[in-house]
Protein backbone atom coordinates (compact mmCIF):
# COMPACT_ATOMS: atom_id res chain seq x y z
CA UNK A 1 0.00 0.00 0.00
CA UNK A 2 1.41 3.30 -1.16
CA UNK A 3 -0.60 5.80 1.03
CA UNK A 4 0.58 8.74 2.38
CA UNK A 5 -2.49 10.32 3.94
CA UNK A 6 -5.58 8.74 5.66
CA UNK A 7 -8.53 11.14 5.46
CA UNK A 8 -11.30 9.92 8.23
CA UNK A 9 -14.55 12.60 6.78
CA UNK A 10 -17.85 12.14 8.24
CA UNK A 11 -19.29 13.47 5.05
CA UNK A 12 -18.71 11.92 1.90
CA UNK A 13 -16.63 14.03 -0.24
CA UNK A 14 -19.19 15.21 -3.18
CA UNK A 15 -19.63 18.71 -5.75
CA UNK A 16 -23.02 18.59 -4.91
CA UNK A 17 -24.22 18.79 -1.29
CA UNK A 18 -24.59 20.60 1.89
CA UNK A 19 -21.97 23.17 3.17
CA UNK A 20 -20.29 19.74 4.80
CA UNK A 21 -19.57 17.95 1.57
CA UNK A 22 -18.39 21.06 0.12
CA UNK A 23 -16.08 21.43 2.30
CA UNK A 24 -15.38 17.68 2.89
CA UNK A 25 -14.29 17.49 -0.92
CA UNK A 26 -12.27 21.08 -0.60
CA UNK A 27 -10.31 18.92 1.61
CA UNK A 28 -9.47 16.10 -0.57
CA UNK A 29 -8.80 17.78 -3.75
CA UNK A 30 -6.23 19.71 -1.74
CA UNK A 31 -4.77 16.26 -0.39
CA UNK A 32 -4.47 14.72 -3.60
CA UNK A 33 -2.72 17.58 -5.24
CA UNK A 34 -0.14 17.48 -2.48
CA UNK A 35 0.66 13.75 -2.26
CA UNK A 36 -1.76 12.17 -4.89
CA UNK A 37 -4.96 10.71 -5.88
CA UNK A 38 -3.22 7.33 -5.46
CA UNK A 39 -1.61 8.36 -2.34
CA UNK A 40 -4.96 9.45 0.05
CA UNK A 41 -7.21 6.87 1.36
CA UNK A 42 -10.33 7.99 1.98
CA UNK A 43 -12.52 6.47 4.67
CA UNK A 44 -16.20 8.01 5.03
CA UNK A 45 -18.54 7.72 7.77
CA UNK A 46 -21.31 5.86 5.62
CA UNK A 47 -18.06 3.59 4.43
CA UNK A 48 -17.13 2.73 8.06
CA UNK A 49 -20.84 2.61 9.24
CA UNK A 50 -21.42 -0.43 6.40
CA UNK A 51 -18.91 -1.91 8.04
CA UNK A 52 -20.75 -2.37 11.44
CA UNK A 53 -23.83 -3.48 9.45
CA UNK A 54 -22.51 -5.62 7.05
CA UNK A 55 -21.12 -7.81 9.84
CA UNK A 56 -24.62 -7.71 12.13
CA UNK A 57 -26.16 -9.45 9.28
CA UNK A 58 -23.63 -11.73 9.11
CA UNK A 59 -24.37 -12.27 12.57
CA UNK A 60 -27.99 -13.07 11.59
CA UNK A 61 -29.80 -9.28 12.57
CA UNK A 62 -31.06 -7.45 9.70
CA UNK A 63 -32.63 -5.09 11.52
CA UNK A 64 -29.76 -2.51 11.74
CA UNK A 65 -29.39 -0.09 8.47
CA UNK A 66 -25.92 1.34 7.64
CA UNK A 67 -26.71 4.58 9.39
CA UNK A 68 -23.53 7.19 10.77
CA UNK A 69 -25.10 6.06 14.06
CA UNK A 70 -23.54 2.84 13.77
CA UNK A 71 -19.73 4.19 14.06
CA UNK A 72 -20.48 4.70 17.48
CA UNK A 73 -20.50 2.45 21.03
CA UNK A 74 -22.87 3.66 22.32
CA UNK A 75 -25.59 0.91 20.97
CA UNK A 76 -23.59 -1.75 23.46
CA UNK A 77 -23.54 -1.49 27.55
CA UNK A 78 -20.02 -1.00 27.79
CA UNK A 79 -19.66 1.82 25.21
CA UNK A 80 -22.53 3.60 27.21
CA UNK A 81 -20.23 2.90 30.19
CA UNK A 82 -17.52 4.74 27.87
CA UNK A 83 -19.43 7.90 27.47
CA UNK A 84 -20.51 8.38 31.16
CA UNK A 85 -17.22 7.99 32.33
CA UNK A 86 -16.02 10.66 30.42
CA UNK A 87 -19.24 13.09 30.52
CA UNK A 88 -21.35 11.60 34.08
CA UNK A 89 -24.01 14.75 33.39
CA UNK A 90 -25.12 12.70 30.67
CA UNK A 91 -27.15 10.86 33.35
CA UNK A 92 -28.93 13.71 33.40
CA UNK A 93 -28.88 15.41 29.90
CA UNK A 94 -28.63 13.35 26.84
CA UNK A 95 -26.00 14.81 24.12
CA UNK A 96 -25.73 14.26 20.61
CA UNK A 97 -22.00 14.41 20.60
CA UNK A 98 -19.84 11.40 19.33
CA UNK A 99 -18.02 8.87 21.20
CA UNK A 100 -17.04 5.95 21.64
CA UNK A 101 -16.19 4.88 18.47
CA UNK A 102 -17.42 1.09 17.24
CA UNK A 103 -15.12 -1.88 17.81
CA UNK A 104 -15.10 -3.07 14.64
CA UNK A 105 -13.96 0.17 13.24
CA UNK A 106 -11.16 0.87 15.49
CA UNK A 107 -9.64 -3.18 14.22
CA UNK A 108 -10.46 -1.90 10.49
CA UNK A 109 -8.49 0.86 10.71
CA UNK A 110 -5.72 -0.78 12.75
CA UNK A 111 -5.32 -3.09 10.07
CA UNK A 112 -5.52 -0.37 7.21
CA UNK A 113 -2.84 1.48 9.76
CA UNK A 114 -0.33 -1.69 9.76
CA UNK A 115 -0.39 -1.96 5.61
CA UNK A 116 1.28 1.87 5.15
CA UNK A 117 4.84 1.54 4.26
CA UNK A 118 6.84 4.71 5.09
CA UNK A 119 6.02 8.22 6.44
CA UNK A 120 2.14 8.57 6.33
CA UNK A 121 -0.33 11.01 8.20
CA UNK A 122 -3.79 10.78 9.14
CA UNK A 123 -6.36 13.56 8.29
CA UNK A 124 -9.75 13.83 10.75
CA UNK A 125 -12.77 16.22 10.10
CA UNK A 126 -14.87 15.14 13.31
CA UNK A 127 -14.12 15.09 16.80
CA UNK A 128 -15.26 11.58 17.26
CA UNK A 129 -12.33 10.31 15.10
CA UNK A 130 -9.97 11.37 17.34
CA UNK A 131 -10.24 8.09 19.51
CA UNK A 132 -7.96 7.02 16.71
CA UNK A 133 -5.15 9.56 17.71
CA UNK A 134 -3.83 6.40 19.97
CA UNK A 135 -3.71 4.18 17.45
CA UNK A 136 -2.06 6.56 14.83
CA UNK A 137 0.67 7.39 17.72
CA UNK A 138 1.67 3.88 17.98
CA UNK A 139 2.64 3.54 14.37
CA UNK A 140 4.03 7.10 14.39
CA UNK A 141 1.56 8.82 12.12
CA UNK A 142 0.91 12.34 12.85
CA UNK A 143 -2.87 13.42 13.12
CA UNK A 144 -4.05 16.93 11.80
CA UNK A 145 -7.72 18.07 13.30
CA UNK A 146 -9.51 19.83 10.41
CA UNK A 147 -12.73 19.93 11.73
CA UNK A 148 -16.01 22.08 10.35
CA UNK A 149 -16.73 23.39 13.99
CA UNK A 150 -16.73 22.85 17.42
CA UNK A 151 -18.89 19.44 17.21
CA UNK A 152 -19.78 19.43 20.53
CA UNK A 153 -21.39 22.78 20.80
CA UNK A 154 -22.59 22.37 16.93
CA UNK A 155 -24.20 18.94 17.77
CA UNK A 156 -25.92 20.21 21.11
CA UNK A 157 -26.54 24.31 19.89
CA UNK A 158 -30.71 23.98 20.94
CA UNK A 159 -29.64 22.87 23.95
CA UNK A 160 -26.67 25.52 24.83
CA UNK A 161 -28.33 28.24 23.36
CA UNK A 162 -31.61 27.27 25.40
CA UNK A 163 -30.37 26.95 28.42
CA UNK A 164 -27.66 29.25 28.60
CA UNK A 165 -30.79 31.89 27.88
CA UNK A 166 -32.28 30.55 31.03
CA UNK A 167 -29.09 32.28 33.00
CA UNK A 168 -31.03 35.88 32.66
CA UNK A 169 -33.42 34.73 35.55
CA UNK A 170 -33.19 34.87 39.02
CA UNK A 171 -33.82 31.21 39.33
CA UNK A 172 -32.39 28.83 37.41
CA UNK A 173 -33.88 24.75 37.14
CA UNK A 174 -31.51 22.44 37.95
CA UNK A 175 -32.27 20.39 34.75
CA UNK A 176 -31.62 23.56 32.90
CA UNK A 177 -28.49 24.00 34.58
CA UNK A 178 -27.32 20.67 34.15
CA UNK A 179 -28.01 20.85 30.86
CA UNK A 180 -25.39 23.18 30.30
CA UNK A 181 -22.86 21.27 32.25
CA UNK A 182 -23.36 18.32 30.23
CA UNK A 183 -22.50 20.34 26.99
CA UNK A 184 -19.86 22.00 28.26
CA UNK A 185 -18.15 18.78 29.45
CA UNK A 186 -18.63 17.06 26.08
CA UNK A 187 -17.05 20.67 25.02
CA UNK A 188 -13.92 20.14 27.40
CA UNK A 189 -13.50 16.76 26.22
CA UNK A 190 -13.62 17.80 22.65
CA UNK A 191 -10.65 20.49 23.39
CA UNK A 192 -8.69 17.74 25.13
CA UNK A 193 -8.26 15.77 21.86
CA UNK A 194 -7.98 18.70 19.63
CA UNK A 195 -4.86 19.23 22.14
CA UNK A 196 -3.30 15.77 21.09
CA UNK A 197 -3.53 16.22 17.65
CA UNK A 198 -0.07 17.50 15.70
CA UNK A 199 -1.39 20.23 14.51
CA UNK A 200 -5.40 22.17 13.98
CA UNK A 201 -6.64 23.77 11.08
CA UNK A 202 -9.34 25.70 11.50
CA UNK A 203 -12.37 26.72 8.73
CA UNK A 204 -13.49 29.65 11.32
CA UNK A 205 -11.19 32.70 12.67
CA UNK A 206 -13.52 32.36 15.81
CA UNK A 207 -11.78 28.73 16.50
CA UNK A 208 -8.69 29.41 15.09
CA UNK A 209 -8.83 32.81 18.02
CA UNK A 210 -9.96 30.32 20.67
CA UNK A 211 -7.25 27.87 19.78
CA UNK A 212 -4.86 30.53 20.10
CA UNK A 213 -6.30 31.84 23.50
CA UNK A 214 -6.01 28.14 24.71
CA UNK A 215 -2.36 27.92 23.69
CA UNK A 216 -2.04 25.53 21.18
CA UNK A 217 -0.83 25.88 17.46
CA UNK A 218 -3.05 26.28 14.73
CA UNK A 219 -3.82 27.85 10.97
CA UNK A 220 -6.93 29.41 9.85
CA UNK A 221 -7.86 27.20 6.91
CA UNK A 222 -10.84 28.61 5.13
CA UNK A 223 -12.96 27.76 2.54
CA UNK A 224 -12.79 28.10 -1.29
CA UNK A 225 -14.27 26.52 -3.85
CA UNK A 226 -12.21 24.24 -5.75
CA UNK A 227 -11.95 21.64 -8.73
CA UNK A 228 -15.65 20.95 -10.47
CA UNK A 229 -17.01 23.52 -7.42
CA UNK A 230 -15.11 26.23 -8.83
CA UNK A 231 -16.05 25.10 -12.16
CA UNK A 232 -19.55 25.34 -11.15
CA UNK A 233 -19.24 29.08 -9.58
CA UNK A 234 -17.65 29.77 -13.06
CA UNK A 235 -20.39 28.29 -15.34
CA UNK A 236 -23.39 30.60 -13.09
CA UNK A 237 -21.31 33.43 -13.52
CA UNK A 238 -20.90 33.20 -17.16
CA UNK A 239 -25.07 32.51 -17.85
CA UNK A 240 -25.54 35.77 -15.29
CA UNK A 241 -23.78 37.93 -17.65
CA UNK A 242 -25.94 36.97 -21.02
CA UNK A 243 -29.08 36.54 -18.83
CA UNK A 244 -31.38 38.85 -17.33
CA UNK A 245 -31.79 39.57 -13.45
CA UNK A 246 -35.63 38.27 -12.03
CA UNK A 247 -36.59 41.67 -10.39
CA UNK A 248 -36.93 41.24 -6.55
CA UNK A 249 -35.75 37.62 -6.74
CA UNK A 250 -34.14 36.54 -3.82
CA UNK A 251 -32.77 33.36 -1.97
CA UNK A 252 -32.33 32.05 1.15
CA UNK A 253 -30.24 28.82 0.63
CA UNK A 254 -29.27 26.07 3.79
CA UNK A 255 -29.91 23.29 5.81
CA UNK A 256 -32.32 23.42 8.37
CA UNK A 257 -31.00 20.38 9.94
CA UNK A 258 -28.08 22.72 11.76
CA UNK A 259 -29.87 24.43 14.10
CA UNK A 260 -28.08 28.19 13.40
CA UNK A 261 -29.24 27.61 10.14
CA UNK A 262 -32.75 27.00 11.05
CA UNK A 263 -33.16 29.48 13.74
CA UNK A 264 -32.12 32.33 11.19
CA UNK A 265 -34.35 31.23 8.31
CA UNK A 266 -37.21 31.13 11.32
CA UNK A 267 -36.13 34.76 12.55
CA UNK A 268 -36.79 35.65 8.66
CA UNK A 269 -39.49 33.80 7.96
CA UNK A 270 -41.20 35.48 11.10
CA UNK A 271 -40.54 38.76 10.54
CA UNK A 272 -41.71 38.46 6.86
CA UNK A 273 -44.78 37.37 8.06
CA UNK A 274 -45.01 40.13 10.97
CA UNK A 275 -43.64 42.64 9.31
CA UNK A 276 -44.01 41.58 5.40
CA UNK A 277 -41.30 42.03 3.14
CA UNK A 278 -40.50 44.93 0.91
CA UNK A 279 -43.31 45.40 -2.65
CA UNK A 280 -42.13 43.24 -5.25
CA UNK A 281 -39.72 41.16 -3.26
CA UNK A 282 -39.78 37.36 -3.59
CA UNK A 283 -38.03 34.83 -1.82
CA UNK A 284 -37.37 31.35 -2.34
CA UNK A 285 -36.28 29.24 0.87
CA UNK A 286 -34.15 26.17 -0.38
CA UNK A 287 -32.10 23.64 1.27
CA UNK A 288 -32.83 20.17 3.39
CA UNK A 289 -35.15 20.82 5.44
CA UNK A 290 -36.37 23.93 5.18
CA UNK A 291 -39.82 22.52 3.61
CA UNK A 292 -40.49 22.10 7.30
CA UNK A 293 -40.11 25.59 8.66
CA UNK A 294 -43.48 26.84 7.47
CA UNK A 295 -46.26 24.58 9.42
CA UNK A 296 -48.16 22.57 6.75
CA UNK A 297 -51.17 24.76 5.36
CA UNK A 298 -49.43 27.84 6.54
CA UNK A 299 -47.85 30.68 4.03
CA UNK A 300 -46.45 33.91 4.32
CA UNK A 301 -47.03 36.30 1.19
CA UNK A 302 -43.72 36.78 -0.96
CA UNK A 303 -41.77 33.16 0.48
CA UNK A 304 -41.91 29.97 -1.53
CA UNK A 305 -40.49 27.25 0.65
CA UNK A 306 -39.12 24.32 -1.39
CA UNK A 307 -37.32 22.51 0.54
CA UNK A 308 -34.46 20.34 -1.15
CA UNK A 309 -33.75 21.45 -4.53
CA UNK A 310 -31.42 19.28 -7.19
CA UNK A 311 -28.67 21.17 -8.52
CA UNK A 312 -29.78 21.94 -11.70
CA UNK A 313 -32.55 23.99 -10.38
CA UNK A 314 -30.81 26.07 -7.88
CA UNK A 315 -28.14 27.06 -10.64
CA UNK A 316 -30.88 28.20 -12.49
CA UNK A 317 -32.19 30.10 -9.53
CA UNK A 318 -28.98 31.45 -8.69
CA UNK A 319 -28.84 33.13 -12.42
CA UNK A 320 -32.13 34.74 -12.18
CA UNK A 321 -31.41 35.89 -8.59
CA UNK A 322 -31.05 39.43 -7.59
CA UNK A 323 -29.08 38.32 -4.39
CA UNK A 324 -28.60 35.68 -1.55
CA UNK A 325 -29.71 36.40 1.97
CA UNK A 326 -27.72 34.68 4.87
CA UNK A 327 -29.64 35.53 7.92
CA UNK A 328 -27.06 33.66 10.30
CA UNK A 329 -26.16 35.66 13.09
CA UNK A 330 -24.87 32.47 15.84
CA UNK A 331 -22.83 29.26 15.40
CA UNK A 332 -19.45 28.24 15.07
CA UNK A 333 -18.10 26.98 11.64
CA UNK A 334 -18.07 29.21 8.56
CA UNK A 335 -20.59 29.20 5.94
CA UNK A 336 -19.32 27.71 2.38
CA UNK A 337 -21.39 29.59 0.56
CA UNK A 338 -20.26 32.87 0.79
CA UNK A 339 -17.13 32.16 -0.67
CA UNK A 340 -19.30 30.55 -3.67
CA UNK A 341 -21.77 33.05 -4.20
CA UNK A 342 -18.61 35.63 -4.73
CA UNK A 343 -17.21 33.67 -7.06
CA UNK A 344 -19.98 33.05 -9.12
CA UNK A 345 -20.57 36.82 -9.46
CA UNK A 346 -23.69 37.07 -6.58
CA UNK A 347 -24.44 39.19 -4.21
CA UNK A 348 -25.09 38.42 -0.40
CA UNK A 349 -27.12 40.42 2.04
CA UNK A 350 -25.93 38.70 5.47
CA UNK A 351 -25.50 39.57 9.14
CA UNK A 352 -22.36 40.50 10.81
CA UNK A 353 -21.73 37.25 12.36
CA UNK A 354 -20.31 36.33 9.44
CA UNK A 355 -17.71 38.47 9.75
CA UNK A 356 -16.07 37.16 12.48
CA UNK A 357 -15.54 33.77 11.15
CA UNK A 358 -14.10 34.88 7.55
CA UNK A 359 -12.64 37.50 5.61
CA UNK A 360 -16.25 38.87 3.76
CA UNK A 361 -15.87 38.34 -0.04
CA UNK A 362 -16.86 40.48 -2.21
CA UNK A 363 -20.82 41.50 -2.55
CA UNK A 364 -21.48 40.75 0.88
CA UNK A 365 -23.58 43.34 2.25
CA UNK A 366 -23.29 42.86 6.08
CA UNK A 367 -26.32 44.25 7.81
CA UNK A 368 -27.57 44.68 11.20
CA UNK A 369 -29.89 42.06 12.60
CA UNK A 370 -32.49 43.95 12.67
CA UNK A 371 -35.60 43.88 10.21
CA UNK A 372 -35.90 47.31 8.95
CA UNK A 373 -32.02 46.96 8.26
CA UNK A 374 -32.79 44.29 5.91
CA UNK A 375 -35.64 45.38 4.61
CA UNK A 376 -33.88 48.73 3.77
CA UNK A 377 -31.20 46.58 2.61
CA UNK A 378 -33.53 44.31 0.38
CA UNK A 379 -35.16 47.45 -1.18
CA UNK A 380 -31.92 48.54 -2.35
CA UNK A 381 -30.13 45.90 -4.24
CA UNK A 382 -33.43 44.95 -5.74
CA UNK A 383 -33.61 48.75 -7.52
CA UNK A 384 -29.94 48.27 -8.15
CA UNK A 385 -27.78 44.73 -8.28
CA UNK A 386 -23.90 45.30 -8.58
CA UNK A 387 -22.41 41.67 -9.37
CA UNK A 388 -19.20 41.02 -8.09
CA UNK A 389 -16.75 40.56 -11.09
CA UNK A 390 -13.73 38.12 -11.82
CA UNK A 391 -11.28 40.50 -10.94
CA UNK A 392 -12.64 41.60 -7.17
CA UNK A 393 -12.94 37.66 -6.89
CA UNK A 394 -9.69 36.57 -7.54
CA UNK A 395 -8.28 39.19 -5.92
CA UNK A 396 -9.59 37.96 -2.60
CA UNK A 397 -9.09 34.53 -2.79
CA UNK A 398 -5.65 35.01 -3.52
CA UNK A 399 -5.35 36.97 -0.18
CA UNK A 400 -7.11 34.03 1.61
CA UNK A 401 -4.16 31.54 3.80
CA UNK A 402 -3.87 28.12 2.08
CA UNK A 403 -2.00 26.03 4.66
CA UNK A 404 -3.58 22.34 3.94
CA UNK A 405 -0.57 21.44 1.58
CA UNK A 406 1.71 23.23 3.31
CA UNK A 407 1.58 21.37 6.49
CA UNK A 408 0.90 17.55 5.17
CA UNK A 409 4.09 18.08 2.92
CA UNK A 410 6.38 19.38 6.22
CA UNK A 411 4.75 16.54 8.74
CA UNK A 412 5.66 13.96 5.53
CA UNK A 413 9.10 15.13 5.25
Amino acid sequence: MQTKVIYLTHTTPSEIGNGGVHRSYQVLQELQQAVGADSVLVLTADFLASLVHNRSRTNGDSTQRPDKKLLQWAHFRSGSAVRLAKNPYRLFHRTPFATGLHPIIKDYYSRQVEQVAGRAICVFDHAQFSELIPVNRSHDIPTISCTQNFDALGDDFDSISSNLGAYRSAKIPSQRRLAVYATLTDFANELQSLAQCDERLCISKIEAGLMSGLGLSYYYYPYLPVGGLRQRQDRIRERRLSSPRESGLYLLIGSASYAPIRKSCEWFIQNAREHSLPPNVRVVVLGAGTEKLLPEGKSVRGIEVKGWTEQEELDDLLVKAQAVLVPQQFGFGAPTRLPELSCAGIPVIGCYHPTYAIDPPPGFHATEATWDAWYKRMEELRRETVDVTVEQYDAWESAQPKPLQLVVRNLLS
